[in-house]
């Protein structure tokens, strides 16, 4: 599947814009490591009234893509906000780029009053907070350029859909930010997520998130094996410490008993051996009875280091102690440490995942043993 994922230039004078700086690290990040299923394609949109719509379409024609997702920043927001709704309205409280200033003007003056996004953003949100940042569906993008792309994106032949990232900036705050909610303050894209400050790196993590959950949404039934064959659970994460500390806490059996197991388990490791060719055993107990591999309340399983890249990969088979069919077999999982601006970005990805585990159950999981990973390095 190919996903087209836009941005804006910097406007109002800014030399910053948050989606760019977002989708330029999400590039990055993809092309690091490609993901299974989806190609992604990114492309760049001017502050301009008359000039965002050809640019769009121009590439839309150039890559044809199967669905779209056009990003802009409001710098009221803390959160990132997935759109429901984009207005057949430009209403601009300051000139673009180029000096237009429409007011009350429709976009389409043939076009419906407005349009609903061809995204789930239910699944959007859900997908993003799962990655352990902020985020809710809005039901208002403004009347500034985000409002207009998000209509003329809801309108294409393909599934398209809009996201405000907060105005983040690389130091300071951002001189504009009331275009998507007039008179708020650029202050509130510096609001504090668990702590800290939300940077360039977590927003790409939310878009991450999100084309995930965009490719899964599109795909068709078909042969059960080969969907097999091609899942791949995965999960990711910012941790503001560097590659180093992130590897040590996966290469320690006091650190992996503090984090492994998923909310509402305890983890016991036993015969640790850190050395690629060793591996360790895992018993996770769940606090209440679940659907669990090995009893009522319990996983076991035996995790052999497959390959060992200080710093930069950590590489695991997995398999789990179960008489049940569908927890039979040798599961792969892949940690990859790059490092960021913020810190070190973490992401797991776990291939021949037995047929008995939920895909979304599995990612949860994995998602929230990543939180606990970054609590325990940022401790």
């Amino acid at each position: 599947m190919r996903i087209l994922v836009t941005a804006f230039e910097p406007f109002g004078g800014d030399p910053e814009n948050a989606s760019l700086e977002a989708v330029r690290r999400l590039e990055q990040a993809w092309r690091d490591d490609p993901q299974p299923r989806i190609e992604l394609v990114t492309g760049t949109l001017p502050v301009a009234f008359a000039a965002a719509g050809p640019a769009l379409a121009a590439l839309v024609e150039r890559h044809a893509p199967d669905a779209v997702l056009a990003v802009g920043e409001a710098g009221g927001r803390s959160a990132i906000t997935p759109e429901r709704w984009a207005v057949n309205e430009d209403d601009a409280r300051i000139p673009d780029n180029v000096g237009d200033q429409p007011r009350g003007t429709a976009i389409e003056p043939d076009g419906p009053a407005r349009r609903p996004s061809g995204l789930d953003t239910d699944a959007l949100v859900s997908a993003i907070l799962a990655v352990g940042l902020p985020a809710h569906a809005s039901d208002d993008a403004g009347r500034f350029l985000c409002n207009h792309v998000a209509y003329l994106v809801a309108g294409l032949p393909v599934a398209g859909g809009f996201i405000h990232v907060p105005a983040v900036r690389s130091s300071g705050t951002a001189g504009v930010g009331d275009e998507t909610d007039p008179g708020s303050s650029a202050d509130a894209s510096v609001v504090t997520h668990d702590g800290r400050a939300l940077s360039f790196d977590d927003l790409a993590l939310a878009l991450a998130a999100a084309v995930r959950a965009i490719a899964r949404g599109d795909r068709e039934p078909h042969d059960g094996r080969a969907e097999a064959a091609a899942r791949v659970d995965r999960a990711d994460t910012i941790v503001a410490a560097p590659p180093q500390r992130v590897y040590e806490a996966l290469l320690d059996a006091n650190a992996l008993r503090q984090w492994l197991a998923p909310d509402g388990a305890t983890a016991t490791i036993e015969a640790f051996d850190g050395r690629e060719g060793g591996g360790f055993r895992a018993v996770l107990r769940f606090d209440a009875p679940v659907d669990a591999k090995s009893g009522d309340d319990v996983d076991v399983s035996r995790v052999t280091f497959v390959e060992l890249v200080p710093n930069e990969l950590v590489v695991q088979r997995v398999a789990f102690e179960s008489a049940e069919e569908r927890f039979a077999g040798d599961m792969l999982m892949t940690w990859r440490m790059q490092p960021v601006e913020a810190g070190t970005r973490v992401t797991v990805a776990a291939s021949d995942v037995p047929p008995g585990i939920s895909p979304a159950d599995h990612e949860l999981g994995l998602g929230q043993s990543l939180a606990k990973l970054a609590a325990y390095v940022e401790g």
